[in-house]
């Protein structure tokens, strides 16, 4: 079995960050609070002159602030998750033990080394990263995907699971597992991870 841990928005606090730094480098007169942002496209949520410049703003000129500078979600979850990847889950029964990987689709330009700065700075151990540039291929090399992309959790394959990280823009998809932050899914005394490894 393999999981896929989605990077922005369950280990990195990705939208919180493009917000602030959309106030702090574009138009500091824009207002808008975290519980406002309700589209996964940031291009809708945010006035850019056109798509280029979000493009810009996103991937060349504020890529190491975005992706690199960017905190992690709660502070003791870098302890929590290196903790869980290289101890709890592969303490498991031989057979059952998971394989790990770290996903970030749409990254492009700058971002790439930008977010292994990211890993580099919360010490990740997780040996596989990978940046799709069509982020439905991350179905194709996992079973089990930890994300908050509404896209993604909207069109869970058949036979696969997916574990919804809440946030504003995903309030209205469902899933079968939510949770409101990574580090709940692995303080989760009903190992509900744990518990479908070990019943497949």
């Amino acid at each position: 079995m393999k999981i896929a841990i989605d990077i922005n928005d369950v280990l990195r606090d990705f939208t919180r960050q493009f917000m602030n730094y959309y106030i702090r480098g574009i138009d500091e007169t824009f207002e808008i609070s975290y519980e406002d942002i309700t589209s996964f496209d940031l291009s809708e949520v945010f006035p850019f002159k056109d798509v280029y410049a979000y493009k810009l703003f996103r991937y060349v000129d504020y890529a190491f602030e975005l992706y690199g500078r960017a905190e992690p979600m709660d502070r003791m979850l870098p302890y929590k998750f290196n903790d869980w990847t290289q101890k709890t889950l592969m303490n498991l029964d031989k057979e059952k033990v998971p394989e790990i990987m770290l996903v970030s689709p749409f990254e492009t330009g700058k971002s790439i080394q930008s977010t292994h700065s990211f890993l580099s700075k919360i010490s990740s151990s997780v040996r596989e990263v990978y940046f799709p540039l069509d982020s439905a291929t991350i179905w194709d090399r996992c079973d089990i995907l930890i994300t908050a992309n509404p896209n993604l959790i909207e069109n869970v394959p058949e036979g696969k699971t997916v574990i919804k990280i809440e946030a504003p823009y995903n309030k209205d998809v469902e899933a079968e597992y939510t949770f409101k932050s990574l580090k709940e899914v692995i303080d989760d005394k009903d190992e509900t991870v744990i518990n479908i490894l070990n019943r497949n």
